[in-house]
């Protein structure tokens, strides 16, 4: 694994979100130089804490290991998908229903 790629991930996806290395860290159960350790390749988190990080920061273990992940939209449409397919039928269709009408807003201001 390359951890200097690992640790750029993490530090893109913690500053996308607006979150500081103190944020994370207080997420992960874990101290903000810790965080700086690993987002700087100077340590190597645990499986148990990448997991963590992956999920303090809403994304997959994949997204924050690989370098150049190909269609990131993908890993978000199946975790859709699979979120939706355990809600009753009527919540279903209220998801579908709200997702559309937020692609409708996208499209029409988000240009």
């Amino acid at each position: 694994m390359d951890y200097m790629v690992l640790g750029s991930n993490i530090r893109k996806y913690r500053m996308t979100l607006g979150m500081r290395q103190e944020d994370l860290a207080e997420m992960c159960g874990c101290s903000s130089s810790h965080i700086g350790q690993i987002e700087n390749a100077r340590g190597v988190p645990s499986l148990e804490m990448t997991v963590r990080i992956s999920n303090a920061l809403s994304v997959t273990v994949d997204q924050l290991v690989r370098a150049d992940y190909v269609n990131p939209e993908k890993a978000y449409l199946q975790e859709i998908a699979e979120r939706i397919e355990r809600y009753p039928q009527k919540q279903k269709l209220q998801a579908c229903e709200g997702f559309l009408s937020y692609l409708d807003s996208l499209e029409k201001f988000g240009r």
